[in-house]
């Protein structure tokens, strides 16, 4: 059984051991091998201690949980932008998890949070361009892919990265909710 929750500062070793995994899964080759080796995990674990440590009022970060280990977990900025509405940070689940509804549940619960305290509020989210799986996912879910740019922001390479937005939230939920109890 897999268990949603509030992420807490004793989760930064399992959420920064599963963004490396994830990352050096999916961004091979858009990162240098050297930093996803040997760089990254030291470079997530400061990200994540401070995150967990010195929470933002509209920062939201949940973990998914099974037989105690973190297979997946998002992290959004509620209302981060005027034009597009909260930012999904992150969003990652562990690949032998994946097709069991954790990615759409942890979707869900950021739209949730997001439509109870900023209604009518958009939500956005970047995904590298070479992620075709992430692209698929958000896809699927009616995400509108707006823009491609270039950006040097994570990792050590600069990455193309695109954007995808759903401008209204209250629609995402449904089509969450329609997907993860299996019709189409």
């Amino acid at each position: 059984m897999v268990v949603f929750r509030t992420a807490t500062p004793s989760d930064i070793e399992g959420i920064a051991g599963l963004h490396v995994t994830s990352w050096q899964q999916n961004y091979r080759g858009a990162f240098s091998d050297a930093f996803l080796d040997a760089e990254a995990l030291i470079e997530r674990r400061l990200v994540w201690q401070e995150r967990l440590t010195s929470i933002e009022p509209r920062q939201f970060i949940s973990v998914a949980e099974h037989e105690g280990a973190i297979v997946g977990f998002v992290c959004a900025y509620l209302n981060h932008s005027r034009e597009y509405g909260t930012l999904l940070d992150n969003l990652h689940v562990a690949s032998e998890m994946k097709g069991m509804g954790i990615g759409k549940s942890l979707m869900a619960l950021v739209a949730n949070e997001s439509e109870e305290r900023y209604p009518n509020s958009g939500l956005y989210l970047w995904v590298l361009e070479q992620n075709k799986k992430a692209h698929e996912f958000y896809t699927h879910l009616n995400g509108e892919k707006i823009e491609t740019v270039s950006g040097n922001d994570i990792g050590d390479r600069t990455i193309l990265k695109s954007r995808y937005f759903w401008s209204d939230i209250k629609t995402l939920l449904k089509r969450v909710k329609k997907e993860y109890k299996g019709e189409h």
